[in-house]
């Protein structure tokens, strides 16, 4: 069970890795729109059931000198955790 939950940390990371890469932001001017997609993408791995603040300490550490527009981990929590909780009040 424990090699199932590290394959999907491992698939999240990926795809949150692809989405730091992406250099779309440059083209489209708005860094914010990288944010937006990457916290969307923790939100549906945190859904997964993954510690998606495991992956976005790893993609923050790798990033954060190429990303200055990607917030830091705590802040990242804080975003994640509102949109948790209106969700949460809205079912």
């Amino acid at each position: 069970m424990e090699s199932e939950g590290n394959e999907k940390l491992r698939d999240w990371l990926i795809r949150c890795e692809v989405v730091a890469e992406s250099d779309i932001f440059v083209r489209s001017g708005h860094p914010e729109d990288q944010v937006l997609i990457l916290r969307a993408t923790l939100l549906r791995a945190a859904a997964d059931g993954v510690n998606w603040r495991e992956i976005y300490r790893s993609i923050y550490e790798e990033w954060h000198t190429q990303r200055p527009h990607f917030p830091d981990p705590d802040t990242m929590s804080v975003a994640i955790d509102a949109v948790r909780r209106s969700r949460s009040k809205a079912t």
